[in-house]
């Protein structure tokens, strides 16, 4: 009689290997494939400004980028955190619900602004490219927030028509 631990050995082998085992995990593995590809593709256009103009309530915001000198940048560049991917996601995530349900019920008011959190990423943003800009200025050490000076920059003046119009 042969030990257990090859009896063991010998079934473990021929479950794996049985076909329809092996087709499942193969079958497994592709859709687990498909899955992360388009996970990936969402998450990439997510990200696009084209995505971020679909929405109502950015129609003037994004016709103000078009034309402005931060046009060649994604919105995500400055309205993301440059976290880790991890840090990213989460922030996507609770934004978008955030947009969602503010867009499908109507409720953004006419003038959007920043929350505190969003200001402070748009901030660290405009340091993390601008800082040879500022390194030797006052502003360096200064709790001062960049778009204290320069909001308009980007997205212009007058967006009182930004958000949601009540027909």
């Amino acid at each position: 009689m042969k030990p257990r631990s090859d009896l063991l050995r010998v079934n473990n082998r021929k479950l794996f290997y049985k076909p329809k085992t092996l087709k499942s995990a193969w079958l497994s593995l592709l859709a687990g494939i498909m899955i992360a590809l388009a996970a990936a593709t969402g998450y990439q256009y997510a990200g696009s400004s084209g995505f971020c103009s679909l929405c109502h309530s950015m129609e003037r915001v994004h016709a103000q980028w078009q034309i402005s000198r931060h046009k060649q940048f994604a919105c995500i560049e400055c309205h993301m955190p440059a976290g880790n991917i991890v840090e990213k996601v989460t922030y996507k995530t609770r934004a978008g619900i955030n947009d969602l349900v503010h867009e499908t019920l109507r409720s953004y008011p006419a003038y959007i602004t920043l929350s505190s959190l969003g200001r402070d990423i748009v901030n660290d943003n405009c340091l993390r490219c601008h800082f040879s800009t500022i390194e030797n200025t006052m502003m360096v050490g200064s709790a001062q927030s960049c778009s204290k000076c320069h909001r308009n920059l980007v997205h212009g003046k007058n967006l009182q028509g930004g958000g949601v119009k009540i027909e």
